[in-house]
């Protein structure tokens, strides 16, 4: 995606997060920026009310290994691991007491997964391997998957589905691109209709529950820019205004 030379670059802001922002509980000021079919869930600026999501969904854009002319840096912006870190505040902020965080993590960044959940207020409990049809590059073993981390917050927080596997088999698709078969495996285990969060998101959620999606890639419909995390969807405030009938009514 080509960012407008007028909007700020989520991966390269050199404010840190939370500092244009406020603490939780608290109202930013009113901007003009209407978020449509999502304005009885969020704040005046886009910004999600707090502890609203029930899960959070996140294929981070990893820089550790990813920027030789194999790595994902030929394919969109890398953020560097102490920015993914940092968005913790954010998601602490607008995530339920009870709730649970699905990380995708490369190789190269298993460790370092484990410390985001802890940062984000999570702490990890299981994974999810999607095996792939081919093998692909590897220092080690030749890459044939990848892990999706699971963690938890909330005392007593469990799933609601109990027969899930911890494995499946998914074709590839264009560059990470994940299958569409983990919102489902997603939406079993948290149970309900949502609201759900999906982060470094490139599409809308291939669901007809409650997914809201946030990304640099992605017609965005929430903002974490009071958090030091613009996206280029944050200037386009009139994006969503035709949009029905009403996402709280089950509709994309």
């Amino acid at each position: 995606m080509t960012t407008p030379s007028s909007a700020p670059h989520p991966l390269d802001i050199s404010e840190p997060p939370g500092s244009s922002g406020s603490s939780r509980g608290d109202t930013p000021a009113a901007v003009p920026a209407p978020y449509g079919p999502h304005g009885a869930r969020d704040r005046a600026d886009g910004s999600p009310r707090p502890g609203l999501f029930k899960a959070v969904y996140a294929d981070p854009p990893w820089t550790p290994q990813q920027t030789s002319r194999l790595g994902a840096a030929s394919h969109y912006p890398l953020m560097s691991t102490q920015r993914i870190l940092d968005m913790g505040p954010a998601i602490q902020e607008i995530t339920a007491d009870q709730s649970f965080c699905f990380l995708w993590v490369t190789t190269a960044t298993v460790e370092t997964g484990f410390a985001v959940l802890r940062a984000w207020g999570y702490r990890y409990v299981s994974y999810y391997f999607w095996a792939k049809p081919r093998i692909s590059l590897g220092n080690t073993f030749r890459n044939a998957g990848e892990l999706l981390l699971l963690g938890v917050r909330g005392k007593g927080t469990t799933v609601a589905f109990h027969s899930q596997p911890n494995w499946g088999f998914h074709p590839l698709q264009e560059h990470s691109h994940k299958p569409e078969e983990v919102h489902q495996i997603i939406e079993r285990l948290v149970g309900g209709d949502g609201p759900f969060l999906e982060l470094f998101a490139r599409r809308a959620a291939p669901s007809n529950k409650h997914w809201d999606i946030w990304g640099n890639e992605c017609d965005a419909t929430i903002s974490l820019a009071q958090w030091g995390y613009p996206i280029p969807s944050d200037h386009t405030p009139t994006r969503h205004q035709a949009e029905e009938p009403s996402r709280e009514e089950g509709s994309k």
